[in-house]
C-alpha cells in the first residue's frame, strides 16, 4: 500500500492480512487487543494502536516512519518498541516505564503524561539524546 490505511473501525484482526510494507499511515484504533495481530515490517507514517491497553501479543515493526500512538497502555511489560520512530512516541498511559528500552533516535520526542516527575527525570538522564515531555 502506498499511501495510508484506515481501518479504525476494525475491533477484531480475525482474517485480516496486512501488506509487508505501508507507504503511509495504518489506524488501528479500534482494536483493544493485540492477539493475532502481525503488522507490516514497515510503516512510512503514523501508526495508530490507541486502542490497546496492554502490549500482550504486540510485535512491532522495525521502523515506523511517523508517530507512534499507543496512549492507552497503561503497562509497558512485554512492549519492544520499533528501532526507528521518525515522529513522536505517545505514551500519555503509562504509570511506569520500567523496563522499557527506547530507540537510539525519535524524531518528534517523547509523551508521557501519567508519569511521575522522577520517572520522567530518570528517563532524561538514562536518554539524554531524546526529548522527553
Amino acid at each position: 500500500v502506498g499511501g495510508g490505511l484506515y481501518l479504525g473501525s476494525l475491533t477484531s484482526v480475525e482474517g485480516l492480512k496486512l501488506p509487508e510494507t505501508i507507504g503511509g499511515y495504518l489506524d488501528l484504533t479500534g482494536l483493544t487487543s493485540a492477539e493475532g495481530l502481525e503488522l507490516p515490517e514497515t510503516i512510512g507514517g503514523n501508526l495508530n494502536l490507541n486502542g490497546l491497553t496492554s502490549a500482550e501479543g504486540l510485535e512491532l515493526p522495525e521502523s515506523v516512519g511517523g508517530s507512534l500512538i499507543l496512549d492507552h497502555l497503561t503497562s509497558a511489560e512485554g512492549l519492544k518498541l520499533p528501532e526507528t520512530i521518525g515522529g513522536r512516541l505517545y505514551l500519555n498511559g503509562l504509570t511506569s516505564a520500567e523496563g522499557l528500552e527506547f530507540p537510539e533516535t525519535v524524531g518528534g520526542g517523547l509523551y508521557f503524561h501519567r508519569l511521575t516527575y522522577a520517572e520522567i527525570e530518570r528517563l532524561r538522564e538514562e536518554y539524554p539524546q531524546l526529548s522527553i515531555q
